[in-house]
């Protein structure tokens, strides 16, 4: 028997007044002002989280206090155990005797060149190599690997490539927005807690991140930017404050089956509007193309990590490149930001002529990001482009959809002669 539609609305409606109260709340305590937000950067995982992060466990960091918030950290992220009726900390943890005094702190760290030992006679469990997005050492070469995730998805065999390097060494922290596991295709056969230790934003780098603001009291820039860091971290998880917290796992308990059904059908709905919009994006491509000798093709499926749309020379056999839109599902390479780029997969010798410029990673290159005329990125995770999305009958949508499309028209247009002069005679 199928819930009633009453149910439904009767529990968003009560959601709705306790979210409205808890931005009444922020606004009226000046919560609402944020520099990360106003500056488009709340979701750059690297020149926003990471290099933030990075910056405060640093000893010879911007703060200038030395290696005070680093030791926090190191004991937040210090998995706790039953002592008898006591939850206590493991003080047997690896990290217990890093020496945080000259700790070495860097973003983007490279360990080599990606080896995913996929070859037959190679073990695919020594994968190697990649970019760390925080290392830190200290002088004794001890090691503590952070791999930090927003929005973008896992690549193939990234947490035991991490967990490859140097594994006496180095532990390796998986931190994402809530403390989800990685993927099976990054970490395989390695488990949480044993080979690696998942940690999250909304409970442990909010939690020493208050900390730190007890030690920055006579500090006032640095406390208040770490304030607002702390709530933008609030924002990204979707955290209420405490008395609204309460209020809404109330209304949810007394709503039980009318919350599983929004939950079940939360992501489906956010799959249709992504895929809608990018079928109709499709169309507007092959329109713009009409008189050219392109195919233009769905990519992935929406519920994959990439989502794309491929444009490629009609000819056979199989094109060598192509030119690809993505990613629709707000997920991956530019922290989802839909982009158009040379997807080089097959090693052209067409595309190895060309400048390297814009390149994301070995077979991703010439890459342009699609924004909108007033320079905003365009990605399918936001909250805001998923309401732009949702209505296709709307004057944003339609001038959205036809931005989108000139950019990526433009963009066949600047590289047909480099890449497909050859191909057409060839075809």
């Amino acid at each position: 028997m199928s819930l009633p539609t009453k149910n439904i609305k009767t529990l968003l409606n009560k959601v709705d007044v306790i979210v409205k109260h808890q931005k009444e709340m922020t606004i009226a305590k000046g919560e609402h002002y944020n520099m990360f937000s106003v500056l488009k950067i709340e979701t750059r995982e690297n020149n926003t989280h990471s290099a933030f992060l990075a910056d405060l466990l640093n000893p010879k960091g911007a703060h200038k206090l030395g290696d005070v918030f680093l030791k926090l950290f190191l004991d937040v992220v210090k998995p706790k155990i039953q002592d008898g009726s006591e939850e206590k900390y493991d003080n047997k943890f690896p990290t217990k005797n890093f020496e945080t005094n000259n700790a070495f702190v860097k973003v983007e760290h490279v360990i080599g060149k990606v080896n995913l030992c996929k070859e037959k006679h190679i073990d695919n469990a020594k994968a190697s190599g990649g970019r760390i997005d925080i290392l830190l050492r200290d002088t004794n070469g001890t090691l503590i690997s952070i791999e930090n995730k927003i929005h973008a998805s896992d690549q193939e065999r990234q947490i035991q490539r991490y967990y490859n390097y140097k594994t006496d060494i180095n532990t390796v922290f998986y931190l994402t927005l809530k403390g989800e596991e990685p993927s099976t295709e990054s970490r395989l056969k390695l488990n949480s807690g044993e080979h690696f230790h998942n940690i999250s934003y909304k409970h442990d780098i909010r939690e020493w991140l208050e900390l730190c603001l007890k030690e920055v009291t006579n500090f006032t820039s640095l406390r208040e930017t770490i304030n607002q860091y702390i709530l933008l971290i609030k924002k990204l998880t979707y955290t209420l404050n405490t008395k609204e917290d309460k209020e809404l796992m109330d209304v949810m308990l007394q709503n039980l089956e009318a919350t599983k059904y929004i939950k079940e059908n939360y992501e489906k709905m956010l799959g249709r509007i992504r895929d809608n919009f990018r079928s109709r994006l499709k169309v507007e491509i092959e329109k713009a193309l009409v008189d050219k000798p392109y195919a233009v093709s769905i990519g992935g499926s929406i519920e994959n990590k990439f989502a794309q749309i491929w444009i490629s020379l009609i000819k056979k056999p199989e094109p060598e490149f192509f030119i690809g839109v993505e990613s629709f599902t707000g997920r991956g390479h530019l922290d989802g930001d839909l982009f158009v780029g040379i997807l080089n997969s097959h090693k052209s010798e067409l595309i190895a002529k060309l400048d390297d410029k814009n390149k994301i990673n070995s077979i991703w290159r010439q890459v342009v990001p699609i924004k909108t005329e007033s320079g905003n990125a365009i990605n399918l995770s936001n909250d805001y482009w998923i309401k732009v999305f949702s209505n296709q009958n709307s004057e944003e949508y339609e001038k959205v959809l036809a931005r989108c499309t000139d950019v990526i028209v433009e963009f066949v247009k600047e590289y047909e002669d480099d890449l497909f002069k050859e191909e057409k005679q060839l075809s």
